[in-house]
């Protein structure tokens, strides 16, 4: 089992980054983001 956890400190900014490429890339089963800093609706 793969276990990811990460502070993110902002999603968004992480996204521009390409944090969801590098994710998927890494096919972990649970993953554990904190400081997401966006409301849900911008998820």
């Amino acid at each position: 089992m793969k276990i990811i956890t990460l502070n993110t400190n902002g999603i968004r900014a992480a996204a521009r980054k390409g944090f969801f490429d590098w994710l998927n890339k890494e096919n972990p089963d649970v993953v554990c983001i904190q400081e997401t800093k966006a409301q849900f609706e911008q998820l």
